[in-house]
């Protein structure tokens, strides 16, 4: 029984993993044209740990997400490759404006994303 629990919970994982793709993926195609693809990988990963482990009250610190990045034995590590993100100068803010529904200009995401023909990262 618990093996079937462990496989049941890794293949939602994996679901979710490839919705969050498609939806990030009009952002991706840029940054990787323009950054390396270390760090699109850290951009994704952080996406996913932001959405996995952040609550509201108690945010994430730039510390706390290197852990979710790489083994908790690596957080260093895992934290300088965000930094080493967020540093980067080959990318910014305007590079996400420039993508239809980033800024905030339409709803993304759940049953409006349906209804628009995209795919919602969460069912």
């Amino acid at each position: 029984m618990y093996d079937a629990e462990t496989r049941e919970a890794a293949q939602v994982a994996d679901a979710v993993h490839e919705r969050l793709l498609r939806f990030l993926h009009p952002l991706l195609t840029p940054l990787d044209d323009r950054i390396d693809h270390r760090l699109v990988r850290t951009f994704v990963g952080t996406v996913e740990a932001i959405i996995c482990y952040r609550n509201r009250p108690h945010g994430l610190l730039l510390s706390e997400l290197g852990p979710y990045l790489l083994e908790p034995e690596h957080a260093p590590a895992g934290t300088k490759r965000l930094s080493n993100l967020l540093r980067c100068a080959k990318w910014s803010s305007q590079l996400i404006a420039q993508v239809p529904g980033a800024a905030g200009d339409q709803p993304s995401g759940g049953a409006g994303a349906a209804r628009r023909g995209g795919t919602p990262v969460v069912g």
